[in-house]
């Protein structure tokens, strides 16, 4: 990263209404045969294992066997595939038909930029004309990525992209491996302990803001629509997060989980709704490929009718 290009942007909440924020995981990319888990595993596989011989363990674990503990060289090695921005056009437009929705940001834990380019057809031409940091750091971090963002036009105002798992692009900020996964959740519960106390969540609502200086403010403090992320119980800093957020004191939003209904997930939909997240199937149960195509267009019609939905009284699971 060019540090004569990095820009800090003040980034604001609005203490008087919640932000409005968008998980957005692989979900949508797999339905036309996108970059899968398996396939990167399949990818950086420096064993005699299969993944199928792998497979009971957590995902994380999973990548530091196959790569022998090398995750982060073997990253490096596909950083030339990884950083392909070639969109499906029916996913472009699903993205596009997102994205033009009033959200405050967007959180993605893919490692791909399939969002970015759905905006900015060339945006790998030129990623560091939109790399932003917040005030919290002096410039875009190379490691853990609580403070960098991708800020992405859009006619009605830029929109804050934050890789929270990091991004292809840098292979060393990738969070892949159990090791970062821990390192991860540290950082996570270093900053949310120990903001200055003037950039405590306040415990009452108000109408002034609050600077974001992170993707965690967004998190904590706002109401998350999560479509495409499977909530694997191995993704154990969003799960934390999760809780933490149950717990906050001070006036937070709430986790809206966008999903089919399966059988082999109802603990973890119990799971879900136990730290107070809302799940939604719209009555799609355990689709083949092509269903998927419908939840997903059916859910951001969903998502559109509650976002522009007043106070969102009529809301239905």
């Amino acid at each position: 990263m060019a540090e004569q290009k990095q820009k800090k942007a003040g980034l604001t909440i609005s203490l008087g209404r919640r932000p409005k924020v968008l998980l957005l995981g692989n979900g949508m990319n797999r339905v036309y045969g996108g970059a899968s888990w398996a396939g990167l595993l399949e990818k950086i596989n420096r064993t005699s294992f299969t993944a199928d011989q792998v497979k009971s363990m957590p995902f994380p674990m999973q990548a530091v066997l196959l790569s022998r503990d090398q995750v982060d060289v073997s990253l490096q090695d596909l950083q030339r595939e990884l950083t392909q921005c070639e969109v499906h056009p029916w996913l472009g437009e699903q993205l596009r038909r997102l994205l033009a929705m009033p959200f405050d940001c967007v959180l993605t834990p893919n490692f791909t930029y399939e969002v970015e380019c759905a905006l900015v057809p060339d945006f790998m031409d030129h990623p560091l004309r939109y790399l932003r940091h917040t005030a919290a750091v002096p410039r875009a971090e190379k490691g853990f990525m609580l403070h960098t963002y991708y800020n992405l036009p859009r006619p009605q105002g830029d929109l804050p992209l934050f890789h929270v798992h990091g991004e292809a692009r840098v292979p060393n900020t990738v969070i892949l491996g159990h090791y970062y996964y821990g390192n991860l959740l540290f950082c996570c519960d270093e900053y949310l302990t120990h903001r200055a106390p003037e950039q405590r969540y306040p415990l009452w609502p108000g109408h002034g803001s609050l600077p974001a200086l992170s993707w965690l403010d967004y998190f904590i403090l706002g109401d998350v629509y999560s479509l495409g992320f499977g909530f694997d119980t191995s993704e154990m800093d969003l799960w934390w997060l999760l809780c933490r957020k149950k717990r906050e004191r001070a006036p937070h939003g709430d986790l809206w989980f966008f999903e089919p209904e399966r059988q082999s997930a109802e603990t973890k939909r119990a799971l879900l709704e136990a730290y107070h997240a809302k799940c939604v199937s719209l009555g799609f149960r355990e689709p083949g490929t092509g269903d998927y195509r419908a939840f997903y267009e059916a859910a951001i019609q969903e998502i559109g009718r509650r976002l522009t939905e007043e106070g969102g009284a009529s809301q239905r699971e």
